[in-house]
């Protein structure tokens, strides 16, 4: 297939967390080899509401951005029941997300709290300390596919507790793809659409810790993260290094130079065989092949 080409790329580290919150780095790099750089936010921190602002006045300029976003596009997609364990009128990735959103219309800040809690959804999640008997953990494709590639475990989109849970940053970040790609008619959102302008994908940070640094362990310190950066054909930072970095932000800028470094592999446009299963519910972008172990496997 043809190479798309970017004139920027961004990678953007999320949060699903409530009211105020620290979780959000962003940061972006040109073509070539030069570093990347953190994107500061117009007020103290990010918010997912000023996310979604900047995304539209970014994609406004015209400019080809390939941006990252490290959450879940999609939930599982189940062959005997489809969506969410049989959702009604919900055939394809873009009606789940009006879904999403419709349920959670009334959550500030692209919050999700009324879609896990509404009736027809809440059973489906892990939402309190004890394991609840019925729960299952449904998981996709390209989770399991990237666990087997990195050594590492992507939990379930449906587990709601434990510092691991990923559900909220997922259903967050879907309402906020939703709005973008509502206000930019020439945006895809990859693997669901083709591309040939800007570009959404989702990343997995430790996917390219692991390229860069053989390990899956955080970068918490600038020397480390320059070091990572070479494996990904980078320049080391420019930056005032007087204070000792967030490993939300060494995710964000290791994963801006992942972005340009993979984009140049035709491979990594192609998600696998399973065509049909990664255009239902996403693929992660950098992860190359196909698991071997079942689907919903409760390891």
């Amino acid at each position: 297939m043809k190479i798309p080409h970017f004139d920027e790329f961004i990678a953007i580290d999320w949060s699903g967390a409530t009211g105020v919150y620290n979780g959000i780095a962003v940061a972006s790099c040109r073509p070539g080899d030069s570093p990347p750089v953190l994107v500061k936010p117009r007020h103290n921190r990010w918010t997912r509401s000023d996310i979604a602002v900047w995304l539209n006045q970014k994609l406004a300029t015209g400019k080809r951005c390939l941006c990252g976003l490290d959450f879940a596009f999609s939930f599982p997609f189940e062959e005997h029941c489809g969506y969410l364990g049989g959702a009604a009128g919900v055939d394809d990735i873009f009606s789940f997300w009006a879904l999403v959103d419709g349920k959670c219309a009334q959550d500030a800040d692209f919050g999700c709290a009324s879609f896990v809690h509404h009736p027809d959804h809440a059973h489906l999640f892990w939402l309190r300390s004890a394991h609840p008997l019925a729960w299952i953990r449904r998981k996709r494709l390209t989770e399991d596919a990237c666990g087997e590639m990195t050594g590492t475990y992507p939990e379930s989109v449906y587990k709601m507790i434990g510092p691991k849970q990923v559900g909220k940053a997922s259903l967050t970040g879907i309402r906020v793809l939703h709005h973008v790609r509502s206000q930019n008619k020439s945006l895809a959102i990859w693997p669901f659409e083709p591309v040939s302008n800007s570009a959404f994908v989702e990343i997995y940070p430790t996917l390219f810790r692991v390229h860069a640094t053989k390990r899956v362990e955080k970068i918490r310190r600038w020397s480390e993260l320059d070091t990572a950066l070479q494996h990904l054909q980078s320049k080391p930072l420019k930056l005032l290094k007087g204070r000792a970095p967030t490993d939300h932000e060494t995710d964000a800028l290791l994963s801006a130079a992942g972005l340009r470094a993979f984009s140049v592999d035709p491979d990594f446009w192609s998600p696998p065989t399973l065509i049909s299963q990664a255009h239902r519910e996403g693929w992660i972008f950098g992860v190359r092949h196909e698991p071997t172990i079942g689907r919903h496997d409760a390891r």
